[in-house]
């Protein structure tokens, strides 16, 4: 039987700059996907100072919200309120998938090819060797062997990579967070020709020893069989259950930050973002599902001016 969790998620991203900035543009991934496993309930987005979004669906199915706050200022803050059912079972890797013969579908090339911060290196030989697929084994055990060997083999520490670092980076340094080692995990598999994709998203924390809980989370999902794409999180060693939830999908993390954009003005940006979870009974009778609608939070602008953080962007919103 499925597992079911009902979430209540808040995602707040506050943006302080050093001087007024005339005007910012931003993109926002931040609007949990609708998914066989996972049902969005409701969203809400609150910007200040006040905008006017507008959202599309991008090329992979992805919610994007795109904004301008054109008044001058020093501060803007993004809260995203999402309600979420999911009802996804946890399942033993080596019980996944059709056996391995490293011939993938032409049309999922994206998801097999490398590029971005997933390039080719001699250096990711010496960990497939580890691995060591046999044709015919299931595609999850395969999954379940690169999981556990990033996991073992690599260290998780903040602060040594950044949204743009290659995975040369890690492969040489051997510590990097939670893109790091999904975008080592679609690296790996892509060199054995199993299509894998990466996934930005959120964690409740179930246990305490999830590793990059408190901030948004990242994983891998990998083609295991006829359009049946599972997640895999190296960075937990752990297969994705109910606590995952899942915001959008790309080929690596270029595809997905939950929020970039451009300001105008001599100023530093600094980035502070927090994700609150609450586990919940029922749902409440008071909530709305207004994708488009903005809340105005503008009085949180006339707090006094304050930087926590020195963080930058990406670095911060994918840990």
């Amino acid at each position: 039987m499925k597992s079911r969790l009902l979430l209540k998620l808040t995602h707040r991203t506050q943006l302080d700059y050093t001087e007024t900035v005339t005007e910012s543009v931003m993109e926002l991934r931040v609007m949990p996907r609708q998914e066989p496993d996972q049902r969005r309930l409701s969203f809400n987005l609150a910007v200040g100072p006040p905008s006017s979004p507008t959202s599309y669906v991008d090329w992979l199915g992805n919610t994007v919200h795109a904004l301008t706050v054109n008044a001058p200022h020093r501060k803007v803050v993004v809260e995203a309120t999402s309600y979420v059912e999911t009802r996804r079972e946890k399942s033993p890797a080596a019980d996944l998938g059709d056996p391995y013969d490293a011939a993938p579908p032409p049309a999922l090339h994206d998801f097999v090819d490398f590029g971005g911060p997933v390039v080719k290196s001699d250096l990711l030989q010496t960990h497939l060797d580890a691995i060591a697929p046999q044709p015919g084994e299931p595609i999850g055990a395969i999954a379940g062997r690169i999981m556990n060997h990033i996991f073992t083999s690599f260290t998780y520490e903040p602060g040594v990579t950044t949204s743009a670092s290659p995975i040369t980076d890690l492969l040489e340094g051997y510590k990097g967070v939670c893109q790091d080692f999904t975008h080592l995990m679609l690296g790996l598999s892509r060199a054995l020709g199993i299509p894998a994709r990466y996934v930005s998203g959120l964690v409740h924390p179930m246990k305490e020893s999830f590793r990059g809980f408190t901030q948004t989370h990242a994983w891998c999902e990998l083609l295991v069989g006829p359009n049946l794409w599972v997640g895999f999180d190296p960075t937990n060693n752990t297969t994705v259950g109910p606590e995952y939830v899942k915001i959008a999908i790309g080929r690596d993390y270029r595809d997905v930050p939950p929020n970039k954009g451009v300001y105008r003005g001599g100023s530093d940006e600094m980035i502070t973002a927090t994700v609150e979870s609450e586990v919940l009974d029922t749902l409440p009778t008071d909530i709305t599902d207004r994708p488009n609608r903005v809340l105005d939070v503008g009085e949180l602008i006339h707090r006094p001016h304050v930087l926590t953080d020195v963080y930058r962007q990406a670095q911060q919103q994918q840990q």
